[in-house]
């Protein structure tokens, strides 16, 4: 029996904009992404003797485990892209489990990360049988962050995503920062989220440039000033606790923001201490706090 426990590691959005809607319903965005320390593990096991094709489990209660969870897609992903690489691949048995850390529906990449792991877990345990980049289009079927979530998992914590956010290049590591991340629960499910910002001004192209350029430079000041998430301008007047999270971790951190469509937010600190008195302050406001850092 050969098992592979990984972490996957939560996503956050140092700039997001959303550019515009496709005919096809897809919407088209910039965005920086950045790995945190806050991470699931995804163990992936092969089975001896007879088992079942896919097996999942998950630690937390109310995440599906059958075929609508991205992990179980990634396997059925991962076999079919080994068959077309090589004829002679027989699928295995595989037996996965998802000890869950990451808040579910966030904007945290929560199961994009996970399926990435399994992803990669699969490929390992298969003597990687799919190179790099067969490994990212098929994340790139699975979901816009799961390409991200493979790159940070092989060592690449920051990127650039055009397109839908699958598109993606890897961009110089941002110096490590102590990270709070304000999980208030309201929860901002995805079409949702993109359907308040149809109602807004779409955002001018080319809007993560300074953000690069920051990043080039390892320039922290002007990072913080150019962190953005279109997001907020849509989700805030709808989610009162995700702005209580905003400001309180405003009067603490160097920058707050919102992660991704929400409606967890993060502060990023250069200043443990601030950051631990933004813990303090949530914790009072019944608001559960994670403390991470950048990768």
């Amino acid at each position: 029996m050969k098992t592979i426990t990984l972490p996957a590691y939560a996503k956050i959005n140092l700039y997001l904009g959303v550019t515009g809607k496709l005919p096809n319903g897809y919407h088209t965005v910039e965005t920086v992404m950045q790995a945190i320390s806050l991470h699931d593990d995804v163990t992936v096991t092969c089975p001896d003797g007879d088992a079942d094709p896919i097996a999942l489990t998950c630690s937390a209660p109310h995440v599906p485990c059958d075929e609508s969870n991205l992990v179980w897609r990634a396997a059925q992903r991962f076999f079919d892209a080994a068959e077309q690489k090589n004829p002679d691949f027989r699928r295995f048995p595989v037996q996965m489990h998802i000890e869950k850390h990451i808040p579910v529906a966030g904007g945290l990449a929560g199961g994009s990360t996970d399926a990435a792991a399994a992803l990669i877990a699969l490929n390992r345990l298969s003597g990687d049988i799919l190179d790099r980049d067969t490994l990212l289009t098929s994340a790139a079927a699975l979901g816009a962050d799961v390409p991200f979530c493979v790159l940070a998992n092989l060592g690449h914590p920051t990127a650039l995503g055009l397109h839908y956010g699958e598109q993606m290049t890897a961009l110089p590591s941002l110096q490590p920062l102590t990270v709070v991340v304000a999980a208030n629960g309201e929860g901002c499910p995805t079409p949702w989220a993109y359907s308040r910002i149809d109602a807004l001004p779409y955002d001018a192209g080319d809007g993560y440039r300074p953000m690069v350029d920051a990043l080039t430079t390892a320039d922290t000041a002007a990072l913080f000033a150019q962190m953005y998430n279109a997001f907020e301008a849509a989700i805030y007047p709808e989610r009162p606790l995700a702005k209580a999270c905003h400001n309180i971790l405003s009067r603490y951190a160097d920058r707050a923001l919102l992660s991704g469509s929400g409606s967890a937010v993060i502060g990023l600190f250069t200043d443990q201490s601030q950051a631990d008195a933004a813990c303090a302050e949530l914790r009072n406001a019944d608001i559960v706090p994670y403390l991470g850092r950048t990768l």
